[in-house]
């Protein structure tokens, strides 16, 4: 799975860009390797730069959007500032992978 994200990196990049993301991560089992070669679906982890909510909500669903697109699978994707739950975050941290920094 890391294999394919890395192989689309300019595509995502590209989205990443296009819907102000700050920062774009995998995690879970495609950060893992635990797919195999029979993906099912990504998590990505995203963190967008400061804007008013009614612009975050079109950059989440669009970015969304983009990404299944790109990936042509599956895309769970999970704002970083929604994760309240310090076990969820801290299994999230211990598995995730930077995908896009701006």
């Amino acid at each position: 799975m890391i294999e394919l994200l890395h192989a689309r990196s300019d595509a995502i990049a590209d989205a990443c860009k296009t819907h102000g993301v700050a920062r774009l991560d995998v995690f879970g089992s495609a950060a893992r390797g635990d797919h195999g070669s029979e993906a099912r679906d990504v998590d990505l982890l995203v963190e967008f730069v400061p804007m008013p909510p009614t612009e975050l909500a079109d950059a989440y669903f669009g970015l969304l959007d983009e990404l299944r697109s790109i990936i042509a699978l599956p895309v769970d994707l999970v704002m970083h500032d929604a994760i309240r739950n310090t076990y969820v975050r801290a299994s999230i941290d211990r598995d995730r992978r930077m995908l896009y920094a701006a």
